[in-house]
């Protein structure tokens, strides 16, 4: 463990071995993964009071979502992600280190953290993005874009997810968290019912007024 440690400092230092040294115990780096998914379900409120079931939810779309990483990245940077399943693993989990330091920000003000959250997230994706170059050969830049196109996927995978979740009441999400033409549809469905009964309005008021016209 201590010699993961030390990797992971020296990541976060832009210090780069080769992509054999990355070599630890597979329960070391299952480890990691489900105490990613337990630091992120403190943080996610919003996925409703089960405790459980939010932990739970956080924990195996964590798992589901670094196993799909390591072959995505693996391919894009052309480096034999069954081959070197493990090490590419590594550096993805010790590149997301700072994740453990989520519950400490949430302590600070609301715009501090805030703040600090974006800079972590900066500075994480400058480690990864640096270590995956360095070990693949491959420019930074095309490792950043890799990365950055595997986030866009893993956002409509979260909301698959998060709505999956939900039905099964794992989680409470709302209806808008993953739908968001609720909110429209719901703002449209009342401006036609509010015409609707308008338009009405005005036919009862034009046919009374016909009315008055024809009486003698």
């Amino acid at each position: 463990m201590n010699h993961l440690l030390g990797d992971a400092l020296d990541l976060y230092r832009f210090r780069v071995k080769s992509l054999l040294d990355y070599r630890y115990p597979w329960w070391q780096l299952a480890l990691l993964i489900t105490l990613f998914g337990l630091v992120i379900s403190g943080g996610t409120p919003e996925l409703g009071g089960n405790l459980p079931g939010r932990i739970g939810f956080c924990i195996a779309y964590n798992w589901l979502e670094t196993l799909l990483f390591v072959p995505f990245i693996g391919l894009w940077l052309r480096v034999p992600p069954l081959r070197f399943c493990q090490p590419l693993l590594a550096i993805s989990l010790l590149g997301s280190g700072l994740q453990l330091l989520q519950p400490l920000v949430s302590w600070l003000p609301g715009d501090v953290a805030d703040g600090l959250l974006l800079v972590s997230m900066v500075y994480s994706m400058l480690v990864l993005c640096n270590a995956l170059s360095r070990v693949s050969g491959r420019g930074r830049l095309w490792a950043a874009i890799g990365v950055l196109l595997f986030s866009l996927c893993s956002a409509f995978l979260m909301q698959s997810a998060w709505f999956l979740a939900s039905r099964q009441g794992w989680v409470d999400a709302p209806l808008s968290a993953w739908n968001p033409f609720v909110g429209s549809q719901g703002a449209n469905g009342d401006v036609s019912t509010s015409t609707s009964s308008s338009d009405a309005g005005d036919d009862k008021h034009g046919a009374a007024d016909d009315q008055l016209t024809v009486m003698p």
